[in-house]
């Protein structure tokens, strides 16, 4: 649903996109989930000669690889907020393309860290209400959670002294000077926000600096600029100029055959879901360009799919995980931006392939993806680690037919109220975030 009404599928790539953040969103809450009582979901197939289990499958193993996802998350930050800007250069709007420019940098970090933090408060106030008191019982007792026990809300004895834990996460958090991954104990899977939105300034400079180059010479800067942060370990800014460079080609590709049948793509706004797409019927993509996209679309998935740990010994990425640089002190980021760039690509261009994404439930998902990002965590960790503990109580996990089957349950009642947390948020908080920071920059502005 909509802020007025049903989603309803919409046609483009820009559509196809959002839609694609949905499901990766949903694939970052598989992962999040199961790593917490199995380790084998940071681990390929056939690792250690062990490891045999379907979903550490090549391909099928981004079921349940959050990281790869988030790869996913910053292509598409990068193409959606470079869009207009770039669209405006194309036309010689100078003036409309500064403003536009400046407007997205001005609302970036209130879009971004106002839920953020008001996720923070509400997680405070539960811990202060008892909510998380049995799931601080079960992660000390230490039998329910066999896989990664990250980072969990402390519990102070004064209401005094957990404001002010609290209020410390908060202002690291803001912190635009550390580069560093920032997981705090309230809401870990927040350590994205300041990465989006350091990479995104990073990307509003380089849109500025490149503005009145020739379009090939902003391509070839800003080629140069993503293989040297690839090169040097900074995938994160890498991916967001990757998606600026897809922005810039769709652009060119829409603008030569738009006389020939396909959309105008155009986003109402740089940090906004929502796309005005001119209705014009797209022209048929030759058979042969269809099955290369596709291939390359396969290559893709194989590439992401590389797993967070040992992928240098294990099969069918071996050789991949040699061209790995050594800066990187994760190894497992380098193949999985590769892959992710290459996936957003080919769904922006192959038609075929963009139509999973642009159901009703991935349109669905696509508009309430940063909500269910923010909360899926608290949830997972207060429901989801007390429930799990007396699943398992009720019906053992000795088997490996009993431990799916408390996995399966425990999985369905987190995601349905994960997916009910984040449509709330969404209305209450996501949406009125969006409004005051465009109020806000309307009362401030010069004209």
């Amino acid at each position: 649903m909509s802020a007025n009404g049903p989603v309803s599928p919409r046609e483009g790539a820009s559509a196809a996109l959002d839609g694609l953040r949905g499901w990766a969103c949903l694939l970052v809450f598989n992962f999040h989930f199961l790593f917490t009582y199995t380790n084998k979901s940071m681990v390929g197939w056939g690792f250690a000669h062990r490891n045999r289990n379907v979903l550490q499958l090549p391909v099928v193993h981004l079921l349940i690889s959050g990281h790869a996802m988030v790869a996913v998350f910053f292509v598409l930050s990068g193409y959606v907020l470079s869009y207009k800007s770039l669209k405006l250069l194309r036309t010689r709007s100078w003036e409309q393309a500064f403003r536009s420019l400046a407007s997205s940098t001005f609302r970036r970090a209130f879009r971004l860290f106002i839920p953020a933090i008001v996720s923070i408060l509400f997680i405070t106030l539960a811990v202060r209400l008892g909510v998380y008191d049995y799931s601080e019982w079960v992660r000390q007792e230490g039998r329910t959670i066999t896989g990664t026990d990250e980072e969990h809300p402390p519990i102070f004895l004064t209401c005094k002294e957990q404001i002010w834990d609290a209020y410390l996460a908060a202002v690291h958090l803001v912190d635009p000077w550390n580069w560093n991954l920032y997981y705090n104990a309230y809401n870990p899977h927040l350590w994205t926000i300041p990465v989006e939105f350091r990479c995104s300034l990073f990307l509003f400079i380089v849109l500025l600096s490149t503005s009145l180059l020739r379009i090939w010479c902003r391509l070839a800067s800003v080629s140069f600029l993503t293989f040297y942060c690839i090169r040097w370990g900074r995938w994160d800014v890498a991916l967001f100029l990757s998606g600026m460079m897809m922005a810039e080609l769709d652009i060119t590709y829409n603008g030569a055959t738009l006389s020939h049948g396909h959309a105008t793509l155009l986003p109402t706004q740089a940090n906004s879901t929502e796309y005005s797409v001119e209705k014009i019927p797209p022209c048929h993509q030759p058979l042969s360009l269809r099955v290369m996209y596709i291939l390359a679309f396969s290559l893709g998935l194989y590439i992401a799919s590389c797993p967070n740990r040992f992928q240098e010994y294990t099969p069918g990425f071996r050789f991949l995980s040699t061209f790995t640089p050594k800066s990187y002190a994760e190894k497992h980021r380098f193949l999985q931006s590769i892959g992710a760039i290459i996936l957003v690509f080919c769904i922006s261009r192959c038609h075929t392939l963009q139509r999973p994404f642009l159901n009703h439930l991935a349109q669905y998902l696509g508009h309430i993806s940063f909500s269910l990002y923010v909360v899926h965590g608290p949830i997972l960790h207060s429901l989801g680690y007390s429930i799990m503990s007396c699943i398992w109580q009720w019906m053992g996990r000795k088997s490996d037919f009993q431990f799916c089957l408390g996995l399966l349950l425990g999985y369905v009642v987190c995601l349905l109220v994960s997916i009910w947390a984040a449509h709330m948020f969404w209305r209450v908080v996501d949406l009125p975030t969006v409004r005051f920071a465009k109020w806000l920059e309307y009362q401030l502005s010069v004209s």
